[in-house]
């Protein structure tokens, strides 16, 4: 005989929350001004926010294995600013450009991640060193100058479309597919959630660790390399503070799209779904002809209120823990 399911409402806001606040966000702004939902207002938010949707997806491997990385901001300039040099003053063609730009991602990752191994440090402690160097290494290159006269075909992939499509929101879906693919269809995936859960359980159970955060590392580095090619192409010129502050936007995101800070769970959906959310935060503001300070307020609440969330939701958990044994001891 069938039993239906009774419908948790508490669990599918808790397992929804980001997707939740995002039609929240949307029906508030399209109160506040009539062009919310105007098709060229959502290709526009959808195309100005492609590159922070994919470093957040990066991102999101690290924070899901248990791990945080502050670096991703000074990582794309320096990654925009050397690239950019090296077309505008040596000549080279933009395919090799993009390529230089993806092995280079790769390899500020793996800097990264093998500074904390060797020294012994949580990532997040690594990347405090590592960002700063990055940010002095970007404005010593380019001496505080913007480079610009960036070729036309390397500006086509930030700016151009494929009928209807902007480039980089077509990017941004097919890296998504992948990553949602890595994530759940494959042992990958498993492996980083374990060791974002247990570290220790999962060596004990014969994972690679060190290997396995070493590719989680380049995953990360791949995509914020994509990330700073569109950001250069869309941009049409490079600075070297052109990254700062976009490392707190993702990781406000990802929490918000329910990875936790501790690791070992989340969802790449939700994470799109809070680059989203910041994203019609800023734009809806904007229709409503806000002071851009505000937003800054409004995101430092969203980011607050996410790792309230995170916090509440490890309390539930640690007390149905401890609830659990005592009720089976209770029915003995």
């Amino acid at each position: 005989m069938k039993t239906n399911k009774k419908f948790n409402t508490g669990e599918f806001l808790r397992n929804n929350m980001a997707w939740v606040l995002l039609v929240v966000c949307c029906i508030i702004f399209a109160f506040i001004s009539p062009n919310f939902f105007s098709l060229i207002n959502i290709i526009n938010i959808l195309n100005q926010n492609a590159y922070i949707i994919i470093t957040a997806l990066g991102i999101s491997f690290i924070m899901m294995a248990g791990e945080v990385d502050i670096s991703v901001g000074f990582a794309i300039s320096l990654n925009g600013v050397i690239v950019a040099l090296l077309m505008t003053k040596l000549g080279i063609p933009s395919f090799l450009g993009v390529i230089i730009s993806i092995v280079l991602g790769i390899v500020i990752g793996l800097v990264n991640m093998l500074v904390a191994y060797k020294l012994k440090l949580q990532l997040f402690m690594a990347t405090v060193g590592t960002t700063t160097i990055f940010q002095g290494l970007a404005f010593v290159m380019t001496q505080s100058k913007t480079i610009s006269d960036l070729p036309v075909a390397f500006k086509a992939i930030g700016q151009g479309y494929i009928g209807p499509m902007p480039i980089p929101v077509l990017i941004a879906i097919i890296l998504f597919i992948m990553v949602s693919f890595i994530l759940n269809k494959t042992y990958i995936g498993r492996y980083v959630f374990a060791i974002g859960g247990n570290v220790e359980a999962a060596r004990l159970a014969g994972i690679n660790v060190f290997g396995m955060k070493i590719f989680i590392a380049s995953i990360a580095g791949f995509m914020t390399g994509v990330g700073a090619i569109i950001l250069s192409a869309r941009l049409g010129s490079v600075t070297a503070n052109m990254g700062t502050g976009l490392e707190f936007t993702i990781i406000t995101a990802v929490l918000l799209g329910g990875v936790s800070v501790r690791g070992g769970e989340g969802k790449i959906s939700g994470v799109v779904a809070g680059v989203l959310i910041l994203a019609i935060l800023s734009n809806g503001m904007q229709l409503a002809r806000l002071d851009v300070y505000y937003q800054f307020v409004a995101k430092g609440i969203i980011m607050l209120a996410a790792i309230g969330f995170d916090v509440f939701q490890l309390n539930r958990k640690k007390k149905a823990t401890i609830k659990v044994p005592v009720t089976e001891e209770l029915t003995k």
